[in-house]
Parts: C-alpha cells; structure tokens; sequence
C-alpha cells in the first residue's frame, strides 16, 4: 500500500472518528479545503491564507450558496477554484437546529475572488468534490455508528416488564442488521477513499464517492432515527447524544445534495440510455 493509499485512509477514518464523537462537521469541510489549496502552485501570501480556516461554498439558490461554521475565507469549488474573504461577501445565518454549529447563507455575486485555478481539466480540482464526499460519507457513518452504540447502551438500561428491552428479539435483529450495514459502507468508505488518490485512470473518483456519500446518508438519517426512537422520550433530553446525532445527521446528509441527487451524479448510465 502506498503513502498516498494509507494517508488517504487516515483521512477517511479522521472523519470516521469525529462523526462518532459527533464533534462539528465543518473541520472536515476546513481540512479538505487547505488540501485543495496546498495542491495548486500557490505563492506564500497564499499559503498563509490556506493555514487559516477555510470554508467551503457549495451552490444553494441562484446567488446563494451555504457554508459552515465560522471561517476567515471561503473555497468556491472549481472550476474555476475561487477563494473569497470573508468580509467581502454578504453573510447570513440561517435557521439551524445544531447548536455548536451554524450555516451561513452567503452571496457571493458581487466579490471579486482570487482565482486559485480556472482550469477545466485540473486534476487537483477534480479531486476536490471527491475528497470532501467522501469524508462526509464517513462522517456520516461515524454519527451513525454512534448513534447505534449510544443504543446498545440504552435498551442494556431502559426496563420494561422487569427485563432491558435489549432482551426482546425485534431490537436485537434491528440494531444488530444496522451494524451489519455500517460495516460494510465503512468498509466500501475505506476502499473508495483508496481509490479516490491511488486507482486507475479510468476510474471517475467523484462517481464513486458520489454514490458512496448516497448510501452513507440514507444509512445515517436511518440508524440516527431508531437510535432515536429506543431512547424514548429520555433521548429527547438536551443532554442526550441520541438528539444530537439525529440533528446533525439530517443536517449534513443533504449538505451536497439528497440521495437520489447523488445517485444521478453517480450513475454510469448516459441520458437517455434504459
């Protein structure tokens, strides 16, 4: 296995780690962003503003488009590859039910960015997209799984009829078929970061990681919700990590578009073809 291979997988399962330990979702957005900078031929003065916070724009309605979290500057994906001040564009918060962490609504038209890379073929840029969907996949995967373990923990401890409902068979085979869907889109989240940095030519890597961020949001919404669910009212509490997981899920599941959205970017099928 190659350095590229093995740093790569450090990065999926860094993302991983922090979706179980459900810490803000925008470092993994700031980490991605510094990459793609770091790998253009970028002068000094540049390199100091990639060791900042950086932000990722992803396009919302027309001359609107969303970050997350606070950030000194904002990475407009290429091409072209843009990166903007923050006091030079329009910010706004929008309605959010995470409490440690905020979307900005964020017009841009009127900024004028430096412009890192406008080139249409820049295999840097492509990158980019597939770098940071799957590293939201595997955040995902980690609100998912410890959603799950959050779980396990509560029907040991929540009685009912003098016995765990973790004794009852309908809850053991629901959460024990969640953990075997964990482990095999951790798994493929393993293999397709690999990919992403060291496969094939021929492989189109924002296809696979596209596909890949599809299947780790459905399963997140879904494991989140029933973690949710075998807590009862008690998860409810503010002081509960089953609500949180919940929010966050539902928040960053459709940060770059729903399922179906990402399974139509993934799909190998050509217009028009059955």
């Amino acid at each position: 296995m190659s350095v590229e291979t093995r740093q790569t997988a450090t990065d999926y399962s860094s993302a991983y780690e922090s979706g179980i330990a459900g810490t803000p979702y925008a470092a993994i957005e700031h980490g991605v962003a510094a990459e793609s900078l770091a790998s253009h031929d970028i002068d000094e003065a540049l390199r100091a503003r990639a060791a900042s916070p950086v932000a990722v724009l992803v396009p919302g309605a027309p001359g609107q488009t969303v970050a997350v979290g606070p950030a000194e500057w904002l990475l407009a994906v290429g091409p072209p590859l843009v990166l903007y001040n923050k006091d030079d564009v329009a910010r706004r918060p929008m309605r959010s039910l995470l409490n440690d962490e905020e979307l900005y609504a964020v017009d841009n038209g009127p900024a004028t960015g430096l412009v890192v890379c406008d080139e249409t073929d820049c295999t840097a840029c492509a990158l980019t997209p597939a770098r940071l969907h799957s590293r939201t996949a595997g955040y995902l995967c980690g609100l998912a799984q410890g959603a799950v373990d959050a779980a396990v923990r509560r029907v040991q401890e929540r009685v009912q009829f003098d016995r765990p409902i973790g004794s009852n068979q309908t809850v053991a085979f629901q959460l024990a078929a969640l953990t075997a869907r964990l482990t095999a889109v951790h798994a493929l989240g393993e293999h397709v970061s690999a990919r992403i940095e060291s496969g094939p030519a021929e492989a189109d890597p924002a296809r696979e990681a596209s596909r890949l961020l599809a299947a780790s949001a459905e399963l997140a919404v879904e494991a989140t919700a029933a973690a949710l669910h075998l807590h009862g009212a008690f998860g409810l509490r503010s002081d509960q990590d089953a609500q949180r997981f919940y929010r966050k899920a539902c928040a960053f599941s459709v940060r770059h578009g729903t399922a179906a959205r990402l399974r139509r970017a993934g799909s190998t099928r050509r217009e028009g073809s059955r």
